[in-house]
């Protein structure tokens, strides 16, 4: 034990006290920057870097997407024997989700994950998104000329079934009061 205590401070002697201190200062400068960003600035928003998954667009993005849908589905049945004049309606249960790239990191007991941030040229952060998922259709009612139509009432049904993940028992057709009786 006492020879390695001699040569740590012949060690010593040699390197001189300047050079201890750097290789101490600089110890303690890499243990700092591998635990964290210690020199990043604060994120002003009171937030840590944790985005929310979803963050729901104006009202008017889900109104469009939604008036969208609607005319290409009246526009299809239209052109549809027997079906006649059409109007759609669509509910939407959820708003589009944007799915954001996740970094886990894990330091000791507990693990973290946050999002993966990207920067632009003006310094602004935003979460890097890996996937949107447009919005759920609740239900779709359509009213139409055939709609009293059982033939014509399963033919719309199965139509729409077959473009959107909705359950039949959540599309309705009725017919309307201009049809001809």
């Amino acid at each position: 034990m006492s020879d390695y205590l001699e040569k740590i401070k012949e060690m010593v002697s040699k390197a001189g006290p300047f050079r201890i201190a750097a290789v101490i200062i600089s110890g303690v400068l890499l243990l700092l920057l591998s635990c964290g960003n210690v020199f990043s600035k604060p994120d002003t928003g009171g937030e840590s870097e944790m985005v929310p998954e979803s963050a729901g667009p104006p009202a008017n993005e889900l109104t469009d997407y939604k008036e969208q849908m609607e005319t290409q589905v009246k526009e299809i049945l239209e052109r549809v024997e027997g079906v006649g004049a059409v109007d759609v309606m669509i509910t939407l249960k959820s708003s589009r989700e944007k799915v954001t790239l996740k970094d886990n990191s894990a330091g000791g007991e507990r693990s973290e994950e946050k999002s993966v941030l990207i920067e632009d040229e003006d310094h602004n952060t935003e979460p890097y998104i890996v996937q949107e998922v447009e919005p759920e259709i609740e239900g779709i009612l359509v009213v139409c000329g055939g709609g009293a139509d059982p033939g014509i009432q399963r033919e719309i049904i199965a139509g729409i079934s077959a473009l959107f993940p909705v359950e039949s028992h959540k599309i309705k057709v009725m017919k309307s009061k201009e049809a001809k009786k």
